[in-house]
């Protein structure tokens, strides 16, 4: 095993490190495959001589079975990579019939310089006197000493900290307690566009929630933080480190200021600056997550430190549209969801080879009317395009759940997510809604309470939680969770739907009219009808309230379901009519939701308003049919 000092090999004005599994470029890293890097390490190792197809295809794909002409095809990328660079393709020489060789001038690990450089970058102290404008560094050790001292300044560094026991900087040691982080919009200046910090955060939020050894909490879009305390923003959100930073953009250069703070005590863990012409905004994105998880000494992967480096499009307006897309999809309304499928399509019009654009859009149609169908030619196109990814596995898994009513499959499809990507929190949610439908309500609290590490703050989540303990009959816990969702974000309709609920089962009828009217009253907002009918509605719901208290509750239920003769709302009607006794009604309604899946029916088995239809043979043809 190479440590990491032996590991380094430099030739040209390349440095591969084998361990780590990544080749820079300049001080830059290269965007090149996994298997790439692979091949390329073997033949540096066997530096001059000749390494035989069979060895290669034996140590780059070992116990795999994989043609020649796939070998043929990632020597190419290497040499068209080293052409593009400037390197000419003559590092990597053919030898007919047997294999090849790697012929470039190697310069041997130099260890001193590799660990002063290290310790220099994680040891550099930096002072801002107007953040971002200007970073003054103080000299490092690499500016104290000169080359030829630089043995003797170690030595004398290593047996200090050894007679004296120093260890007041012990990269490990600062950064070990770190285990959740997260990313803060960035802030624009300049002629940088406002939405674009709030993109460029999102990449690095992607691109960071590929390690495993830390969690990378999103951010709400009804979260609102003071962005200009970041530590209270870290507080908040209840993670360890922030990562913030400032865009500043001006003719065609981009330049970025980043900070990676520790919450509990404001210490800067890095700082660092960079400027890039404005059209390798993505290679900046690239560069800084790799120097978060420099600073964090995590110890990455191969496939980790593939992911960190991901060229998920070349197009930065495909990735801002998305990146929109995803907050409007995230507020979880029919208004946010429109307007999210519109950007992803837009993002695709962009980049028709952006698999996480294909990927929103799938999640956006998947709730709406849209034919199942439809969805998974979506979800394929994204797989097609990248078979890598975990967000397709999740949608894929909630399509063959909620509109299919697979759940052993969607099940799997959901874990296979998450093995892929631990904290894509979605993936969690998700699950924990499978195994709930299914009435395992302890596998789907703790599902959820995984979705609530990554992102403790998404009403959502939390919402749906109080609707798991619905189900488990906790109902004190249930409204507890729900309340916490409205503290979030107030308009949140299916928080205020599930305490309906909730206060129908116990019997508080005031407040389960109150919480149903005020969702009428948010859905009836985002359908964005006009302000003459907004009074309208208003009128309405005070005749409705009035209503009421002149007749009660079962009248008021049996006037509201009444005007709702649409089939889309047949198995809330259905919850009605059980609630109020009219058995015959409630199970024609049901049975109606069933004939096309209706996305609500997946609850029928746990929702407790129907424990007075468990006995029926009508209900329990209905819970075969769906294969509960």
């Amino acid at each position: 095993m190479l440590n990491e000092i032996d590991s380094v090999r430099e030739f040209g004005r390349f440095r591969l490190d084998v361990s780590r599994r990544v080749l820079w470029h300049q001080d830059e890293p290269v965007r090149i495959g996994l298997k790439e890097i692979e091949l390329l390490s073997v033949l540096v190792e066997n530096k001059g001589e000749v390494v035989t197809k069979e060895e290669l295809l034996d140590k780059v794909w070992p116990e795999s079975f994989v043609e020649e002409s796939n070998l043929s095809r990632h020597v190419y990328i290497l040499r068209k990579m080293f052409k593009d660079l400037g390197e000419g393709e003559g590092l990597i020489k053919t030898i007919p019939r047997r294999g090849y060789r790697f012929v470039g001038e190697l310069r041997g690990p130099q260890k001193q310089e590799i660990i002063v450089e290290k310790h220099s970058f994680t040891r550099t102290l930096v002072e801002v006197d107007d953040f971002p404008s200007e970073v003054k560094l103080r000299p490092s050790l690499s500016s104290i000493f000169n080359r030829t001292s630089l043995t003797l300044a170690l030595i004398l560094l290593v047996a200090a900290g050894l007679l004296l026991g120093y260890r007041s900087f012990d990269p490990a040691r600062q950064t070990s307690e770190i285990k959740s982080l997260a990313v803060l919009p960035f802030q624009t200046l300049g002629d940088a566009d406002a939405h674009s910090g709030l993109g460029f955060a999102d990449v690095l939020v992607t691109r960071l929630s590929s390690i495993r050894e830390f969690i990378v909490r999103p951010m709400s879009p009804h979260f609102l933080l003071d962005h200009t305390d970041p530590l209270a923003a870290g507080k908040q959100l209840g993670v360890d480190a922030v990562l913030e930073g400032k865009i500043y953009q001006s003719n065609d250069t981009v330049r970025v200021t980043t900070r990676l703070l520790k919450v509990s005590d404001g210490s800067a863990l890095w700082t660092g600056e960079f400027e890039k012409p404005d059209d390798q905004e993505f290679r900046l994105q690239n560069e800084i997550a790799i120097r978060v998880v420099d600073a964090l000494a995590v110890n990455l992967s191969g496939s980790e430190r593939t992911a960190l480096t991901k060229a998920y499009t070349e197009n930065p307006d495909a990735y801002q549209l998305y990146a929109k897309g995803r907050v409007e999809w995230n507020k979880r309304t029919w208004a946010g969801t429109l307007e999210a499928e519109r950007l992803f399509r837009n993002a695709i019009e962009r980049d028709p080879y952006f698999a996480l654009a294909y990927v929103g859009l799938a999640d956006s149609l998947l709730m709406s009317a849209v034919n199942s169908s439809q969805v998974e030619i979506v979800v394929q196109k994204a797989q097609d395009l990248d078979p890598s990814l975990a967000e397709p596995h999740a949608t894929l898994g909630f399509l063959k759940t909620f509109h299919k009513w697979e759940w052993k499959e969607g099940e799997a499809s959901l874990r296979r997510s998450i093995e892929l990507n631990p904290n894509y929190a979605p993936a969690h949610h998700w699950l924990a809604q499978v195994l709930a439908i299914q009435g395992r309500n302890d596998e789907a609290k703790a599902a959820m309470f995984q979705a609530l590490e990554i992102n403790p703050n998404s009403y959502n989540y939390l919402a749906d939680l109080g609707q798991i303990y619905y189900f488990d009959r906790d109902y004190e816990r249930a409204e507890e969770y729900c309340r916490r969702a409205l503290e979030i974000y107030p308009d949140f309709a299916f928080a205020r739907e599930y305490l309906f609920d909730i206060y129908l089962k116990t019997g508080q009828f005031d407040q389960a009219v109150e919480e149903i009217l005020g969702s009428d009253k948010i859905i009836s907002t985002y359908n964005n009808e006009p302000a003459q009918y907004q009074q309208h509605l208003e009128a309405n719901f005070v005749e409705a309230k009035k209503f009421y208290h002149d007749r009660g509750i079962k009248e008021f239920l049996e006037n509201r379901v009444a005007q709702e003769r649409n089939d889309k709302f047949c198995y809330i009607n259905a919850t009605i009519y059980s609630y109020i006794g009219d058995k015959t009604k409630a199970l024609d309604c049901l049975e109606r939701s069933n004939v096309d899946n209706g996305f609500m029916a997946a609850f029928v088995k746990v929702d407790p308003v129907f424990d007075p239809l468990r006995n029926e043979p009508r209900y329990q043809e209905i819970l075969r049919r769906m294969n509960l």
